[in-house]
């Protein structure tokens, strides 16, 4: 039989990847990783980054403290971020960013973030 956590626990693992299989940036969208508050200047270590997608993938990254998320300025990325490796405990959301804006994610250790949805 298989039971729903199971299936749950499945679907998680296709969806979610570490954040080293992500596109990086070049330009806007972005969406970058810091360890230490603030996103930038002093403190603030930068981490990763990556494009965000319509895909909703859940990234994993072992633990980063401020996320900097960035739209095309004509669209927006909305970003989910998470407490946990598989995107199930919700700490913050973003909201829809069409410029730079800076959310501070004290040991946060996974994200989705949405582009052009």
């Amino acid at each position: 039989m298989f039971s729903a956590t199971i299936a749950t626990t499945v679907i998680t693992l296709l969806f979610s990847m570490p954040l080293s299989h992500a596109k990086s940036c070049l330009t806007p969208p972005c969406v970058s990783l810091h360890r230490g508050s603030g996103c930038s200047g002093s403190g603030s270590a930068f981490l990763a980054d990556y494009v965000p997608t319509c895909q909703g993938n859940c990234y994993q990254f072992d633990s980063f403290d401020s996320v900097e998320v960035s739209g095309s300025w004509i669209r927006g990325t909305d970003c989910h971020i998470y407490s946990d490796i598989n995107c199930q405990h919700e700490v913050k959301n973003s909201g829809n960013v069409f410029f730079d804006s800076c959310v501070n994610t004290p040991g946060a250790k996974s994200m989705k973030c949405y582009f052009n949805c």
